[in-house]
């Protein structure tokens, strides 16, 4: 597929601006316009869009043909439903729902404008055609609402005067992310189909929200309950933006009383889709509290989605600092929602690292779960952008790649995309003062968020600079396990074989190292002892001259990791998954660290001289400290992931605490006279132990299993007695174990980052007295 898109205020062929949807609209609206739409070009036979896909825009051709067509059913073929020529319009059918109702492809090589749908409802109703866009948005949405209901097992026995009946009565109902459908207990008096969006169905049980179900679009939900008039069992919430069909009762009813089964073929289709998210469901509930489900519509509608695997991550921060390199502003920040993939026998977490192509061409690489795991915040190209929405001139687009996109030439620096984002994925930052600005506008400030890397020859630059392979780009409602299986999508590839943990492939590499490291230095002393070696002459000199070559290879390690803008613009994109460009020097620099204290031994056993032996010194310093910096990346990160209920910074940690405590105290503060004297009995002295951070690291014991013995101790202290007084008890246990967490997990977080400084300091003294000593050496034999 060739594409192009015009250049800033480059004007539009005036055939674009004489399609029907276009008369009426003042000046203002049309450079509106103008500056948000794009060129696209494609070659005859490409595919513009498939059916079923996302949509955001509508199009106009300026040149060649554009074929429309559908599948009516599956396996019935395909059937061309019209051509699109110079001056038609096509794809509008999509803004009703977000998906194509029909695919799109260039018969020619031709030429379409994309217009922003939301971009011109906005105009159209500054220009006083608000009528317009109602009627289009009218039209369209009864267009889709009857091919939703055509493919479904409502009407699939009604007759056309039924059929009529039932869309002439439905009502359309959008429901904000977290908006209620309806509540436990309401009367049931419509039945509801998902058009676009996610809905959680969910009941309150002994204070905590269990989740039933998850329905998508096509799905129809409540159901049960209209059959036998009954109120409400359960209720029914909008994940995310939710579009929902309504049909009132007495007619479902009136359908069933000619159609016994019509509740029957419903339910058959429920049930199925229900039954497969149970036993997920119901594992992830019983296993982690902070699970992926937490807020599985993000993991729906997430194309590329940012995650970092705690149990290998370093905390170096490396990630963002190459971003901010890059950018002038990180765009990527190490705050998130900390989740937990449970431990399935029949699935791993199949990360696919993100290709050089952006979204395309991903490859399977296997990780064993359990994984904990981090969303950062960085933007992750979502399905549907409720930041591209909000967008008043259309400074953001989408790719038909997938990937969403900033245009600096149109952002106004309003902000109104970073409050938009339910996850805080775009920021606001000083505009570059090279960077374009839009007409008029003089905003200091310009919307910035993740693009992958877009403008730099190689993909996104986190993923590469990771040392030990810990971030990833993933699209998880194909590629996480669990979230296929409740949306009931096939997941993308096969793991080839389990990469495991990032350092176990260390291990053996450092070993051999360590094998052939002993053995060099053994030969060495052995030599020197029995005088066949000398450090002035012969092979210990020439060990002495190769420990000063790998010192120096040593240090050319900070290269690869300060230099990201240097070799991210060298090289060309490359086809492929993006992989860490500093791991293979990361295992270099172990294995070149151990060699150089080997040939040092060779070099010369005993202290040849001041400068010689302080050189020695430094370096068995900073390899020794490099040894257990290594020990420590390989061991600690799992440790830490543990006993944190979410990744904090150092300098989250004093309002962490502070945060922790007060809720400690507000959670015992109005609860029963039980709940009080387990609090002063067991919880408070329980979060105040000095002891208590190093007992809970040493148990092994997660966040959730030490919770679950506290509330078995309380119990057994009870033996009993009260337990129905004990409501609230369990945001007391929480609250105290993450109070006696805190102080381990900032330990654990000093332990990764204090052998650092060390290992740098005592390499940089070695370099120095290596200086030394070469002068002092050559001097002597002057």
């Amino acid at each position: 597929m060739s594409l192009s898109t015009t250049a800033d205020h480059e004007p539009l062929p005036a055939i674009v601006f004489e399609a029907p949807l276009f008369r009426g609209l003042d000046a203002r609206a049309l450079r509106e316009l103008e500056g948000a739409a794009r060129v696209l070009r494609y070659g005859a036979g490409v595919e513009l869009y498939a059916e079923g896909a996302r949509g955001d825009a509508f199009f106009i051709v300026t040149e060649g043909e554009i074929e429309l067509s559908r599948e009516p059913r599956p396996g019935a073929g395909r059937a061309v439903l019209r051509l699109a020529k110079p001056g038609d319009s096509f794809g509008e059918e999509a803004t009703a729902f977000g998906n194509r109702q029909s695919a799109a492809r260039a018969l020619a090589a031709s030429a379409v404008v994309e217009i922003p749908m939301h971009l011109f409802r906005r105009a159209a109703v500054r220009s006083g055609r608000a009528e317009l866009a109602d009627k289009l948005e009218r039209t369209l949405r009864r267009a889709a609402a009857r091919d939703l209901l055509e493919r479904s097992a409502l009407a699939a026995d009604l007759d056309p005067a039924s059929f009529d009946l039932v869309l002439d009565a439905a009502t359309f109902q959008s429901v904000p992310r977290g908006g209620a459908i309806y509540r436990s207990g309401e009367p049931s008096t419509a039945l509801f189909v998902v058009c676009d969006g996610m809905v959680q169905i969910q009941t309150d049980d002994d204070e905590r929200l269990r989740v039933h179900a998850y329905v998508t679009r096509g799905d129809f939900f409540g159901d049960e309950e209209l059959e036998t008039a009954v109120p409400r069992a359960a209720s029914a919430v909008a994940s995310g933006p939710t579009t929902v069909l309504s049909i009132p009762g007495r007619v479902v009813r009136g359908l069933a009383e000619a159609e016994p089964d019509l509740f029957t073929r419903i339910r058959r289709v429920a049930v199925g889709a229900q039954g497969r998210q149970e036993h997920v469901i119901g594992r992830a509930a019983r296993n982690a509290t902070q699970h992926l489900f937490r807020d599985l519509y993000r993991l729906q509608i997430a194309r590329s989605l940012l995650v970092i695997d705690l149990d290998n991550c370093v905390r170096c921060g490396h990630c963002a600092w190459a971003c901010a390199s890059l950018y002038g502003t990180s765009r990527l920040v190490r705050r998130g929602d900390k989740v937990v993939e449970s431990p399935r026998s029949e699935s791993t977490f199949d990360v696919f690292r993100m290709s050089g192509e952006h979204l395309a061409g991903p490859q399977p690489v296997a990780v064993r779960g359990p994984k904990n795991l981090l969303l950062p915040s960085s933007c992750q190209h979502c399905e549907n952008p409720a930041c591209m929405v909000d967008c008043p001139t259309g400074a953001i687009g989408k790719e038909s790649s997938g990937e969403v996109f900033i245009r600096e030439s149109l952002c106004t620096g309003c902000g109104a995309c970073a409050r938009a984002c339910p996850w805080n994925n775009i920021q606001m930052a000083p505009r570059p003062k090279d960077a374009p600005r839009p007409p008029g506008f003089a905003a200091e400030d310009i919307a910035v968020k993740c693009d992958l890397c877009t403008t730099y020859a190689r993909g996104p630059a986190c993923v590469q600079v990771c040392p030990v392979e810990a971030i990833v780009r993933i699209d998880p409602s194909e590629e996480l396990a669990e979230v296929a299986a409740v949306l009931g999508k096939q997941r993308r590839g096969d793991a080839a074989k389990d990469a495991g943990r990032a350092f176990e492939s260390t291990i053996p590499m450092f070993l051999g190292a360590l094998i052939a490291a002993t053995a060099i230095a053994g030969v060495g002393i052995v030599m020197q002892s029995r005088g066949a070696f000398t450090p002035a002459s012969g092979v210990g000199l020439a060990a002495g001259w190769a420990t000063a070559a790998v010192m120096l290879a040593l240090a050319a390690y900070a290269a690869p990791k300060r230099g990201v803008r240097f070799w991210m613009r060298l090289e060309k994109r490359k086809k492929g998954p993006t992989k860490s460009v500093t791991r293979p020097h990361y295992l270099a620099h172990l294995i070149l660290g151990v060699l150089a204290i080997a040939l040092a031994l060779s070099h010369a056993p005993g202290a040849q001289s001041t400068a010689g032996g302080a050189l020695f010194v430094a370096l068995l310093v900073a390899g020794t400290s490099g040894v257990l910096l290594s020990l420590a990346y390989a061991l600690l990160p799992r440790v830490l992931s543990r006993v944190e209920r979410a990744p904090l910074l150092p300098e989250d940690f004093a309002k962490a605490r502070e945060a922790t405590t007060t809720r400690l105290y507000r959670a015992v503060s109005g609860k029963s006279d039980v709940v009080k004297a387990l609090a002063d009995k067991l919880v408070l002295p329980y979060a105040r132990s000095r002891l208590g951070p190093i007992a809970l690291v040493a148990s092994g014991r997660d966040l959730s299993q030490e919770a679950r013995r506290l509330r078995d101790r309380a119990a057994d202290m009870l033996q009993g007695r009260a337990t129905e007084r004990l409501g609230g008890l369990d945001d007391v246990i929480r609250s105290a174990v993450d109070m006696r967490a805190l102080p381990a997990q900032r330990a654990l977080l000093a332990l990764l980052r204090v052998g650092l400084p060390v290992h740098i300091v005592a390499f940089a003294l070695a370099l120095a007295l290596l200086v030394v000593h070469v002068v002092s050496v050559r001097a002597g034999f002057r």
